[in-house]
């Protein structure tokens, strides 16, 4: 009879691994942090903003649903468009407060000798978007309501999409606008 021999493998000393686990979990949250800041997302830049501008800024927007009962088309969009003009009126002069925030700062940080373009850019361009979503929000929910109303009395939902399209290109000019202004106002 053959007898097996099993040979006994020499154990290697075990490498602790807890410091190159802590070294990649702080590399990878490191490298998350830079890519939000690059990519116009700051979490502690959001708090400063909100405490400078105040949460209701960013998000309070008295739009309330209309009152008057309709059954026709024609009706229930008429109902809307004040909600509409409202939420863009507010809108507009939020942005105008931003627009003079960032132009007052830029000044002040200009006489100070404190100037960085970069994160006054980054600051407000973040404030934009922050602004920009809370209003989408509101917009796009004032439309579903519309669209539900439209639909519970079994007419077309398809001038939401004429209302979306002129929402967004009326949104694309106004930044188109603000750049502008924002360069004229620095340049002279």
């Amino acid at each position: 009879m053959s007898r097996i021999v099993y040979r006994r493998r020499r154990r290697r000393p075990r490498r602790k691994k807890w410091p190159i686990v802590v070294l990649s979990i702080v590399l990878i949250a490191g490298l998350a942090y830079a890519a939000s800041v690059l990519l116009g997302f700051n979490p502690f830049l959001e708090r400063q903003l909100r405490s400078q501008f105040g949460d209701a800024f960013f998000n309070d927007f008295e739009v309330s649903k209309p009152v008057e009962a309709s059954s026709d088309p024609e009706s229930i969009i008429n109902n809307y468009e004040p909600l509409f003009k409202s939420l863009e009126n507010e809108a507009l002069t939020r942005l105008d407060t931003l627009l003079t925030g960032a132009l007052e700062d830029y000044r002040r940080q200009e006489q100070d000798g404190t100037l960085d373009r970069f994160m006054l850019t980054s600051k407000y361009i973040q404030a934009g978007r922050i602004l920009e979503s809370s209003v989408d929000e509101v917009f796009y929910d004032l439309l579903d309501e519309m669209k539900t109303e439209l639909s519970s009395y079994g007419f077309s939902t398809a001038i939401a999409a004429d209302i979306e399209e002129t929402y967004q290109n009326a949104k694309a000019e106004k930044k188109r606008e603000l750049l502008d202004r924002l360069r004229q106002q620095i340049s002279s």
